[in-house]
């Protein structure tokens, strides 16, 4: 399996930070400064792919996250819930913002989400007690774990009831269109339009309309972004050959793969390579 930029939660621990609890199986950092903190982990620009559940709590300021290609802003009073597995990527964030970050993995292997979940402001007061008793908990000694999974677990379907409710009311179209964008991560864009729509039961004409309608960028434009995501991640991180990641991505030529990159991120493959390592 080819191996790309991964952020896991037994690497924390490695990062000196006396507000950080850091257990094999989570992790949670309160009040931290995001100027402070950008670099140690994660850079701005950079695709990484987290493999637990995180959850990112903007207590001051504001910042611009890509998660599976869809982009948010989460301003100051609100929380994205990110499922495990997913592809995120900072954008840009204000200056003298700080967070609170929550990483784990669930008992129930398949309570885990694999999508992201915007929590508005009105879940502010309960998120933040759960993070206040989580961490209390997690810095008593002797640390009890019981106390905390069920915590965690809690905080999880908290969540997804939220998701469920929000799903409701968001129709059809809507739903149909996530299922796109899950199957694009699903398998990096690697096929083109009517694979997705044979794999959703629609037509491809109906399904390229549909994401038009409901995003405002076309469908063909939304695979390139997948591709390319998944382009940066093995340029970055694998030790895969330009030739290797072209037919990886099923591009018929290596020089038709340098084209295509050079075009929609500026540079090619190798200067991307050289310059992100």
């Amino acid at each position: 399996m080819t191996q790309v930029n991964k952020i896991e939660i037994g690497t924390l621990a490695q990062f000196k930070d006396v507000t950080l609890i850091s257990h094999p199986d989570f992790a949670i950092n309160r009040g931290v400064d995001v100027d402070v903190a950008i670099g140690k982990v994660m850079k701005v620009g950079e695709p990484y792919r987290f493999m637990e559940n995180r959850i990112v709590r903007v207590l001051r300021g504001a910042i611009r996250i890509s998660v599976n290609l869809r982009e948010y802003l989460i301003a100051e009073g609100e929380a994205l819930y990110i499922g495990q597995n997913s592809v995120v990527e900072i954008l840009g964030y204000a200056s003298n913002s700080v967070v609170d970050l929550l990483g784990f993995t669930l008992q129930v292997e398949d309570d885990n989400i694999k999508e992201e979940y915007l929590v508005g402001r009105e879940g502010e007061s309960w998120m933040e007690e759960y993070f206040r008793l989580i961490y209390t908990i997690s810095a008593t000694k002797p640390f009890d774990r019981r106390c905390v999974e069920h915590l965690l677990l809690s905080l999880h379907y908290r969540i997804v009831d939220s998701i469920k409710s929000s799903h409701y009311s968001k129709g059809r179209r809507e739903e149909l269109f996530r299922s796109f964008i899950e199957q694009l991560n699903a398998h990096h864009g690697k096929y083109g339009l009517t694979f997705y729509a044979e794999m959703m039961n629609i037509s491809p004409q109906y399904l390229s309309r549909l994401v038009f309608e409901v995003s405002g960028i076309s469908a063909s434009d939304w695979i390139n972004r997948a591709v390319i995501l998944q382009a940066k991640l093995l340029l970055r991180s694998s030790q895969l050959s330009i030739e290797q990641i072209a037919e990886e991505l099923h591009f018929s030529t290596t020089p038709y793969f340098c084209r295509f990159f050079k075009r929609e991120v500026g540079v090619t493959p190798s200067k991307y390579r050289i310059t992100h390592k």
